[in-house]
């Protein structure tokens, strides 16, 4: 069978991106379509009459590109409220807040609900998703989130003092509280011997910064990910699960310290220990330096979570869905 043309709507951590990236490489068709105006607000009477019209102009470019293509990708549950108006047949890849926490908003459940349950096919892609998915579609495929392992830096410690650098915002779904206190007891630990670094990102981001983490400005993707790689030691999220940024820092052979267990993945490449272990396991990393396996790490990330593995299961996916309409 021939592989279907894809049109993906949205995108979520750089999931899309990538995957069409690679779709490309091998010469396959696969499009985007982003969001009609990310991450805008619309105050006013004026501003909301402006925002259905962009709307309503989207959903029309939506349906003119969907009837272009065999398969439409949907990025996220919570885009579904409007891109079902314009693409009423779908792919939903699941990808975390959307069927984690919206789906309980008692104004959003029925629509995420009918959304997982009418979906040609279902992907999601933490395991702790499962629980939130499975429910109302036992046939979804989970996709460990994608990372182009090539397009990461290698690990490569910037000189002086050593940067332990925290990966994700400073917010509630992440696990700020235990972040708080994991940067506190470094600071208190190390003192000025290493340089606690963090993103300017994030609800409580001052809070961060008043128990002594370095705030570094959001800029560009590349900067982000030199950063990771400049790491002495990468700290990430207290969520339970590896997101983007604790895989790209894999993804660069870093050393990673993650500061609650991980009980829904296998084996790991980091250290995984409790918040008041973190300091200690701190200190194992900054004593193995350079023996650590940076190749080892990067290899691991590559063959679980690499985007050509990701493409050869997402074209399966979309087979599946060709098929069945037969």
């Amino acid at each position: 069978m021939s592989s279907p043309t894809v049109l993906h709507v949205n995108d979520a951590a750089f999931t899309a991106e990538r995957m069409i990236t690679e779709a490309r490489r091998r010469g396959l068709e696969w499009d985007l379509l982003p969001k009609a105006a990310p991450d805008r607000s619309w105050p006013g009477i004026s501003g909301r009459a402006r925002r259905a019209l962009i709307g309503g102009r989207w959903v029309a470019r939506l349906a003119v590109q969907a009837r272009r293509h065999d398969v439409v990708h949907v990025h996220s549950a919570s885009t579904l409220a409007h891109s079902r108006f314009g693409a009423p047949r779908y792919v939903l890849h699941c990808h975390g807040t959307d069927v984690r926490t919206t789906q309980y908003d008692p104004a959003r459940t029925a629509s995420i609900v009918d959304g997982l349950r009418r979906a040609e096919a279902v992907l999601y892609s933490t395991p702790d998703l499962a629980e939130h998915v499975l429910g109302h579609r036992p046939d979804a495929v989970y996709l460990p989130v994608p990372i182009d392992v090539d397009a990461v830096p290698e690990w490569s410690p910037v000189p002086g003092r050593p940067q332990v650098v925290f990966a994700s915002r400073w917010s509630p779904d992440k696990g700020v509280d235990t972040q708080l206190a994991v940067a506190r007891e470094l600071r208190t630990r190390f003192g000025g011997e290493v340089d606690v670094v963090g993103l300017d990102w994030g609800p409580c981001s001052a809070e961060a910064a008043r128990v002594g983490v370095r705030l570094v400005p959001r800029s560009g993707h590349a900067d982000y990910l030199a950063l990771l790689a400049g790491a002495a030691v990468v700290v990430g999220q207290s969520a339970g699960i590896l997101a983007a940024s604790e895989l790209e820092a894999l993804a660069a052979g870093a050393p990673v310290v993650v500061p609650v267990p991980l009980p829904l993945y296998g084996d790991l490449p980091l250290s995984a220990v409790d918040a008041p272990e973190v300091a200690d396991a701190v200190a194992a990393a900054l004593e193995r330096g350079e023996r650590h396996d940076r190749d080892a790490v990067r290899r691991w990330t590559r063959d679980e979570h690499g985007v050509a593995r990701a493409v050869d299961v997402v074209t399966d996916v979309h087979r599946g869905v060709l098929a069945a309409r037969r």
